[in-house]
């Protein structure tokens, strides 16, 4: 099953901007990750960020949510929930255009889902 994992993740890793891909689960533990050393902070950090932010929305009655975005001074932190149990972090280069990666990000997410 990583191997999937892994599979998916380098895909995601072939977007122009995108420095580091990882998947984990909702507690922060790291399932799978793209070539790099952080990764597993990373995934313990989006995941924190998503379950904060999803609380936050229920409370503000919104539907859903689909990603959150934290910019860093060089970098950027794309987290989004892949199911009840996975969310995905990406971090991408602070010149990186986002859209051409949320859109490989919400293909990858579909086929994850579909996995689970």
């Amino acid at each position: 099953m990583s191997e999937i994992y892994n599979n998916l993740l380098f895909g995601l890793n072939k977007v122009n901007g995108v420095k580091m891909t990882a998947l984990g689960t909702r507690d922060g533990f790291l399932i799978s990750k793209y070539e790099n050393d952080d990764s597993e902070i990373i995934t313990h950090m989006a995941a924190s960020m998503i379950q904060a932010a999803e609380k936050a929305a229920n409370r503000l009655d919104r539907v859903s949510l689909n990603r959150v975005i934290v910019d860093f001074e060089g970098e950027k932190l794309i987290a989004a929930s892949a199911g009840p149990k996975v969310v995905i972090s990406v971090m991408a280069t602070q010149d990186a255009s986002l859209d051409p990666i949320i859109s490989e990000l919400e293909k990858t997410v579909d086929r994850i889902r579909d996995i689970i």
